[in-house]
């Protein structure tokens, strides 16, 4: 059912300074925009709400880390396909 889809994706941080209070917004922000979607971010084991910008900086995501997106709920493609994309451009673009 559309309402427990599941979508996971794996990231690669490119920016050279990592996840830093800029780009942990405009992530969030972009998030935000999926009310019918919750997202979970990972990294090294450490679970964080990626609707949270405090949960996201709390990551540590350096340059090269490698996050795991997971969504779930109606939106759940929509919002992983929109954060991918962030990722692959440089999430401070």
């Amino acid at each position: 059912m559309a309402t427990h889809q599941v979508v996971e994706a794996d990231v690669l941080v490119k920016d050279r300074e990592g996840i830093h209070l800029r780009n942990a917004a405009a992530l969030v922000r972009a998030a935000a925009q999926f009310p019918k979607a919750d997202l979970m971010i990972s990294k090294d084991g450490h679970q964080v709400n990626g609707k949270s910008i405090m949960g996201v900086l709390t990551l540590v995501a350096e340059h090269g880390a490698q996050l795991h997106l997971k969504a779930r709920g109606e939106e759940a493609d929509k919002l992983i396909a929109t954060l991918v994309a962030m990722f692959e451009n440089g999430t401070d673009q």
